[in-house]
This record gives C-alpha cells, structure tokens and sequence, in this order.
C-alpha cells in the first residue's frame, strides 16, 4: 500500500464536507458543529450526521473531505460507511490520544480557521470484505469481524477453508479476523500478533480454543477465508468491529477477503505507529512499581 498521498487541501478550498459522529457520543455534537460551521463560513458545503447509522456513500461519494468527531469507535463506524470510497477521513479525537483517530479538537479547529494548506500523509488502511453464502449483500470492517456465541457458553465449532481447499475446524469461544489495523485490538488480547499497518495481511486467531494446537494464523492479504458454521444455537452470531451484530445459523458460510480499496486515512505525519504503540499500551516498557503500603 502506498503511503505517498498527502492531504493538502486548505479549508477555502474545500467544496463539499461530510461531518460524521454518533447518537452514543453525544458531548462530541458541539465541536462538531463548531467545526462544520468554521468550514461553512471558509466557503464549503457541509452535510451532518450525528446519528453514525445508515450510508454515508451517497452524500460522501463527491466529498472533499470527511471528518469524524469522537473517537476511534466513531472512526470505525464511518470508515464502514466511506468503504470503497477514495474519500480522505480525519479523525478528530476528544481529549484521550486515539490509535486511528489522531486529530485533537483544537488542531481541527485551527485548520478550519486557516488558509493554509496542510501537507498530511494519507494512510491506506486494509479493510475486511464479508460476504455470507446464500445472502444479499456485503458487510465491511476495518478492525475485525468476529463468530461469537453470545452470552451461551457452548463452544462454537467452525470450519475453516482457505481459497476453497480444507485447513482446519476450529473448537473455542470464538474465532476472530482481523485486519493489521485490528491486529491490535480485540486479537492482541487473544494472543495474536502485531501486523504493521502497510502489510496487506489476515489475522485469524481463536478465542479460548479447545486444543492447544490451534494458534493465531497469518495469511496473504491475497487469501479468501472460508468459515463454516457447525455449531447449532440461536445466539451465534457474525459481530462487526465489535460495533455490528449479524445472526448467524448452522451451514452459514463466511466468505472473508480483503476488501479491494482500503480506508483513505489522514493522518498528521507526527508519530508513527510504534508511538501510538508504546503511549497507549506501554509496549516496551519494564513493569510498574509496586503500591505503596497503606
């Protein structure tokens, strides 16, 4: 994935807007609409939503620029809704440092008051393509898609293919894909590996597996994944960067790929991934002194 685009658009020269939030995130509405109207008075149309459900796509398709105003959850959901679309996202954080969403409030701020043109890297991030055997439509996801069984305490077994030939079946709580951006969230807790973001890769690792032979796969971003449902239950089902819910029955099969354009992420170009790394999960660092004695 190339990384040599740059964001350099100054606010007066952007013509169309796409602010997003979310309904969950409701302190995030007033810095999203000071920021929607900064570019509203710098010349740009700008088209809310701060309910972060239904499709982006048509009102994103001719945009300049789309913003999210959060956090990385925020960033989630509108990435799924930009996908497919060759729209740069700024992710605009409140307060904490965000592994995705790098933006703080008065950065954004500043930018939209400006007239000067930034020079941001724009960061192809990898996204999932999910299709279900036997089912209209495709699911996106730039961290994980998950097969969970809910609050039942069954294993699930599922079988997995890899470009159609047999690999494996799998016993355990659960299963989950990841992309190299997701290869940090729900899948490092599992065990599984830390995938640079440039890589065009697939992380499949169990959750609580029934055998000890079963670890956290790599595979070609090239591969499409094949995962059979086995298990019979009315709780399993397919979860969506842990954001969305798709009920799943026994013969369900997953069809998971790479999806053919990844997320146009702007990023500031101030830190890099091991930065983020090592402020957010302390990686690298020894073990914390022990408490005081009380």
């Amino acid at each position: 994935m190339s990384e040599s685009r740059h964001f350099t658009m100054a606010a007066p020269e952007l013509r169309l807007v796409v602010i997003a939030s979310t309904k969950h995130k409701p302190e995030a509405h007033p810095l999203a609409r000071e920021l929607g109207e900064l570019l509203e008075r710098a010349g740009a149309t700008v088209i809310y939503d701060f309910v972060g459900t239904g499709r982006l796509e048509p009102r994103a398709k001719l945009s300049d620029l789309a913003v999210s105003v959060g956090g990385d959850g925020t960033l989630l959901a509108a990435a799924r809704r930009l996908a497919g679309l060759d729209v740069p996202l700024m992710g605009v954080n409140l307060g904490k440092l965000g592994f995705l969403a790098e933006f703080g409030a008065e950065e954004a701020l500043a930018y939209a008051t400006s007239e000067r043109a930034p020079a941001w890297p724009i960061r192809e991030k990898m996204m999932l393509e999910v299709r279900i055997k036997g089912r209209p439509g495709v699911w996106h996801a730039l961290n994980d898609v998950m097969l969970s069984q809910g609050v039942m305490t069954r294993l699930v077994r599922v079988r997995m293919r890899v470009d159609g030939a047999y690999a494996t079946e799998y016993r355990a709580d659960g299963l989950v894909v990841s992309t190299p951006v997701g290869s940090t969230a729900y899948s490092l807790s599992l065990g599984g590996p830390i995938i640079d973001h440039g890589l065009r890769a697939l992380v499949v690792t169990p959750v609580a597996p029934h055998s000890l032979t079963n670890r956290p796969i790599v595979l070609p971003g090239s591969a499409e994944i094949g995962l059979e449902v086995l298990t019979r239950s009315d709780e399993i089902a397919m979860v969506i960067d842990g954001q969305e819910r798709v009920d799943l029955e026994v013969g369900d099969t997953l069809l998971v790929t790479a999806a053919p354009r990844g997320l146009c992420l702007v990023s500031t170009g101030r830190r890099t991934a091991f930065d983020v790394l090592r402020h957010k999960l302390a990686w690298g660092e020894g073990p914390l002194p022990p408490l005081p004695e009380t």
